[in-house]
């Protein structure tokens, strides 16, 4: 009975281990244009999509997701739910507008690699916010859990011919969301070697460049500036784990750089 016992635990243990999904993010494509990817963690052949979903939070105003494209010719549904209904509800703090994403059940063939992500949709923000974050809604913010689930992100699919599940892994990290204000920073990459490492890192991040280093402001996800450096060997050691943007200013160019804090 002892075995049996052992040999239930280790198949538990290797089924959890050896879960499979897909993680979301979202892509900045240039200008006012982005995607939404899904990364699997698995090898697969002709896997059966069925439906997916997820939100996009937008700052709260005229700024609008448009020309959406299809997946598979498969055309997705759009429904807004502004702050002021959010706030009706007793949800947010009126500053986020909400755009749920929904591909309607059907059925798309799909084979993919683990590790390789692909387009889930493409789409265009209107209006030209110069302000205020895009990002994919979590499933653990309060919008979503005060809607019940009903805005959460999901996807749904039939990958070893058996049932469909919920596939959906989460969001990746330091891909979850887009600073507007990034777009009004002129970024001159041509030609321009530059690299941050370690990255993740855990303490200290250096800037390799062969050009002068005037100095390098470091912002939070949010967009609020919280240090400034004038040196290429940057102690981050007291910042809080999470996803952090360098604007690194040199003398004839402003490089922008995401940097994970572990």
């Amino acid at each position: 009975m002892k075995k049996n016992y052992t040999l239930l635990v280790f198949m538990l243990i290797s089924s959890l281990g050896f879960s499979q999904g897909y993680e979301f993010a979202l892509q900045h494509n240039g200008g006012y244009t982005f995607s939404v990817i899904a990364t699997p963690d698995f090898d697969a052949t002709d896997t059966d999509i069925s439906d997916i979903g997820f939100a996009l939070m937008l700052p709260a105003g005229n700024a609008d997701v448009t020309n959406v494209s299809d997946f598979n010719a498969r055309v997705w549904g759009t429904t807004e739910f502004t702050a002021a209904q959010l706030t009706g509800l007793g949800l947010g703090d009126g500053t986020r507008d909400g755009f749920l994403m929904n591909l309607p059940p059907g059925q798309t063939i799909l084979s993919h690699s683990n590790g390789v992500p692909f387009t889930l949709v493409s789409f265009e923000v209107s209006n030209m916010p110069t302000a205020g974050v895009l990002e994919i809604l979590l499933n653990t913010d309060p919008i979503a859990q005060g809607l019940g689930g009903a805005v959460d992100s999901f996807y749904n699919a039939n990958i070893d011919m058996t049932t469909t599940q919920n596939y959906f892994a989460g969001i990746t990290s330091g891909m979850e969301s887009f600073m507007f204000s990034l777009l009004n920073v002129e970024e001159v990459t041509n030609n321009l070697e530059l690299s941050v490492y370690p990255n993740p890192t855990k303490d200290r991040v250096t800037i390799q460049t062969e050009m002068l280093l005037d100095h390098v402001e470091l912002y939070d996800i949010t967009g609020k500036r919280i240090a400034i450096f004038y040196t290429k060997d940057i102690n981050v050691s007291n910042l809080n784990s999470g996803v952090y943007l360098m604007k690194i200013r040199l003398e004839n160019a402003t490089v922008v750089k995401r940097v994970v804090k572990e």
